[in-house]
Formats: structure tokens, C-alpha cells, sequence
């Protein structure tokens, strides 16, 4: 028994020996059996170390493009522009593009494309509508803030990668074929950079200014939906009568203008010599 305990313990020695050994070279040379759950569980938060340094969605400002349409007749097409163009500076807006045809007389219509800040949007489209009866109105709104925020990731991407070449190019060991292959590339990235940066800024024009396409046509092209009221006809016939009226007086005044140059020559051709004939009558008498 006594010889049995005697190497037990001797065996019991060695083993621990040998495990105090692998630990320690272990150890030594940095490496570990296994991975603790402490080096690859994430930070206190649910959030991972690497994710800590990305904006939480909350706080990224959505980027969305307003874009409205509207179709307006009216009665008289007289100083319609000039009441557009107020508006337009009220709600702090300019004119994109303008286009006015037909003239007095006929049927006149416009179109304009108004950009607005995006706050002044609302009350634009409703102060265009008093302007006179809507024939459509629409509205559409696209989110492109996914579109925006990947840009602006890709251009930081970019840089770091631009920061790289340069340090490339100043430690490049002289051979040509290598300078040309780091400056080709370098160029290729700027380019890239400035791409993007463009469309970001462009994204972040149409974001900011709402665009309006405005419509306006004059009475005599519209045909209503609905039948007009009796106040409404009366008006109506009021005003086409006006109209006719100051029509009629407009072509008779351009039709005497026409004519006067005719009483003019007639009355040289006829009137001069018939005096002149009577007045040597007289004298022969």
C-alpha cells in the first residue's frame, strides 16, 4: 500500500508539472488554448466596439424632394405673371422657367417652374390655387435619403483611400512604371470624389427647394366639368359682352386708321382741282 500511495503521488507530481509548463509557455508566447467570451462579447449597450463610432438613424435629417403640379384656368389672363411673380417672391422662391403664349385678343396661357424653400412649399400651392379655377392638382414627394448618406459614406471611403495613394506616391521607390500606376489611380479616386460630391450637393439643392410646374390657361380653352351657376353665367355674358363691345371699337379704330391715308388722296386727287376749277370759273366770269 505504502509503494502503491508512493507513485501515485509521484504520477500526480508529473502531471501537474507538465501542466504548470504548458501554461506558462502559453503564456509567453501570447497565444491562449481557447478564446474567453470576454474578447469577442460586445460592449455594455448591445453595441458592438466597432459599431460605436456609426450615427444612430435618429439623428440622420431624411432628405425628401417635393415636387407639385397644377392646372388653373382663367376669365382674363391679364396680369396673371405679375401676380405669379409676387407670390414667387413672397414665399422667398425664383423662377426656374418661364414660358407665355399667345397674345391680346387670343387665347393666352403660361407655364412657369417655381422653386420654393421646402418650408414654404404648403403655403405656395395653396396661394397658387386662389389665382383661379383648378382644373388638377398633384403632389409627390421621393425619400432619397438612403441614396444621400450612401454617397456621402463612398466619399469618405475615398478620401482615406486618396490618403493612402499619397503616401504611396511619396514612398515610391523611383521606377516610373510604379509612380505612373500610383498616379493613374490617384486620379482615378479624385475624379470619383468629385462625382459624388456633386451629386451630394445636387441632392442637397432638390431637398432644400421644392419645385412647383404651374399651368395657367385663359377662359376661352376651358370647358367645365360641371355646369356654371347663374351668377356665374351672368358674369360671364357681362364680361363677353365688354369684351365684344371693346373688340368692335378696336376694329373700327384700326379700320379708320386704315382708311385715312385713302381721305387723304382722295381729297387731294378730287377736292384740290374741283376748287381749283371753280375759282377759275369765277374769274372768267
Amino acid at each position: 500500500m505504502t509503494l502503491r500511495f508512493a507513485m501515485g503521488l509521484c504520477l500526480s507530481l508529473l502531471i501537474g508539472c507538465g501542466r504548470a509548463e504548458f501554461a506558462s509557455t502559453s503564456s509567453e508566447t501570447g497565444q491562449s488554448a481557447a478564446p474567453t467570451m470576454d474578447a469577442i462579447a460586445p460592449s455594455p449597450g448591445g453595441m458592438a466596439q466597432s459599431d460605436q463610432g456609426l450615427p444612430k438613424v435618429e439623428s440622420l435629417q431624411r432628405k425628401i424632394i417635393y415636387t407639385a403640379s397644377a392646372q388653373l384656368v382663367v376669365e382674363d389672363f391679364t396680369g396673371i405673371p405679375e401676380r405669379i411673380e409676387s407670390l414667387v417672391k413672397k414665399f422667398s422662391g425664383y423662377v426656374a422657367q418661364r414660358t407665355i403664349l399667345g397674345s391680346p385678343g387670343s387665347p393666352r396661357s403660361g407655364r412657369w417652374t417655381i422653386r420654393v424653400p421646402v418650408e414654404q412649399y404648403d403655403g405656395l400651392l395653396a396661394e397658387v390655387q386662389r389665382l383661379g379655377e383648378v382644373r388638377t392638382v398633384s403632389s409627390r414627394s421621393e425619400d432619397v435619403s438612403e441614396e444621400y448618406y450612401d454617397v456621402q459614406a463612398r466619399v469618405r471611403n475615398l478620401k482615406k483611400q486618396e490618403e493612402r495613394l499619397l503616401k504611396l506616391l511619396e514612398t515610391a521607390t523611383g521606377k516610373l512604371e510604379e509612380v505612373l500606376r500610383v498616379e493613374n489611380e490617384l486620379a482615378r479616386v479624385r475624379g470619383e470624389i468629385e462625382r459624388l460630391e456633386g451629386r451630394v450637393r445636387m441632392l442637397d439643392s432638390l431637398a432644400a427647394m421644392s419645385t412647383l410646374e404651374l399651368s395657367v390657361e385663359e377662359l376661352q380653352r376651358y370647358k367645365p366639368g360641371e355646369a356654371p351657376t347663374y351668377l356665374t353665367q351672368v358674369r360671364r355674358a357681362w364680361v363677353g359682352s365688354l369684351d365684344r363691345l371693346a373688340s368692335t371699337a378696336q376694329g373700327v379704330s384700326i379700320a379708320l386708321v386704315a382708311i385715312a391715308p385713302w381721305f387723304v388722296a382722295l381729297w387731294i386727287v378730287l377736292v384740290i382741282p374741283w376748287s381749283l376749277v371753280k375759282r377759275w370759273r369765277r374769274r372768267n366770269r
